[in-house]
């Protein structure tokens, strides 16, 4: 089964895109970047599914459009009000070059092959000076590392409860800083986050301890 048709049976089972911490502390950076910047932000969702996290940053004022593989998704996203467009993220990003104040990736980069090409992609569309919000796991974290200790996958709960893992490159702080800069970004502000599950998340961690990076990025002026 191709990766777009396993997403679309997800999606005519339920809808999927809840607000958590992460999100949260994203759109608090949208919202203070769009305070320094004075207007109405035109952004990107990358990754959008059904638009649940979309619709909030329109509904804040902003001009905002979804893409995504699934057409099942971008079917609730339209629901929603939100234009969308249909894309393999792969094979890059179907817009045209520096139209965008923000580019918005909640958990979608470890998701592709091409992450660094995604990440160059989301340059290309960003104006000179924009910004990228995007979160993103820390694969090195205590847990994960107690697991290996005992020979254990941290995949291993994820292929036994859902029979799937789409995470296709294995994140170290140290790497997506590299992906990023190589990219056209500097990172202006970053939180790192335990997360132990939707009720249990903690915020400003030393980065042993923490699974995963909220960050904003510049796109550097050429």
């Amino acid at each position: 089964m191709k990766p777009e048709q396993m997403e679309d049976a997800r999606y005519k089972t339920a809808d999927f895109g809840s607000i958590s911490m992460e999100e949260e502390l994203m759109l608090d950076m949208l919202k203070k970047y769009s305070a320094q910047q004075k207007m109405v932000l035109r952004v990107l969702d990358v990754g959008c599914g059904s638009g649940t996290i979309a619709k909030k940053i329109k509904d804040t004022g902003h001009s905002v459009k979804g893409i995504d593989f699934s057409e099942e998704a971008l079917k609730r996203a339209n629901e929603r009000g939100i234009e969308t467009k249909q894309c393999n993220l792969d094979e890059g990003i179907p817009e045209q070059d520096n139209v965008y104040d923000v580019v918005w990736e909640g958990d979608i980069v470890e998701h592709v092959f091409d992450p660094i090409g995604l990440l160059k992609e989301s340059a290309r569309v960003l104006k000179p000076g924009g910004i990228l919000l995007v979160t993103i796991p820390s694969d090195v974290g205590l847990v994960s590392r107690i697991k290996i200790l005992f020979g254990i996958s941290h995949q291993e709960q994820m292929y036994m409860t859902s029979g799937f893992y789409k995470h296709h490159t294995f994140f170290t702080p140290r790497l997506i800083r590299f992906m990023l800069k190589k990219a056209g970004f500097t990172i202006t502000k970053s939180y790192n986050i335990l997360n132990l599950g939707k009720r249990y998340k903690i915020k400003f961690l030393p980065s042993l301890f923490f699974n995963e990076m909220v960050i904003q990025a510049e796109k550097k002026s050429v």
